[in-house]
């Protein structure tokens, strides 16, 4: 199951209406085979000409980390982001 399937499973199975900037951040980062920085993301969005500030995407990978659809790595003094293997799916609210 992917990224944007188990996410939309989360929103249909805790009632809540579909939020299209964090499917928008999780289909992006899933492109990258590596670790990534919230910046880079964000600037990899903007160049495919999607309207999305970085505090939104900021938001979203928060988001996806707490509930463990994705991963966060200080690295240095930075954090880095990667969608997680086999994430669990949280239990609904």
């Amino acid at each position: 199951m992917s990224i944007e399937d188990q996410i939309n499973l989360y929103f249909r199975t805790n009632k809540l209406r579909k939020a299209h900037k964090k499917l928008l951040v999780a289909r992006y980062l899933t492109t990258y085979e590596e670790v990534v920085t919230a910046e880079t993301l964000w600037i990899g969005i903007k160049e495919k000409q999607r309207n999305i500030s970085i505090a939104s995407v900021y938001n979203s990978l928060n988001w996806m980390v707490e509930l463990g659809f994705a991963q966060r790595i200080l690295q240095g003094r930075q954090y880095l982001y990667q969608v997680r293997q086999s994430p669990a799916l949280p239990d609904p609210l």
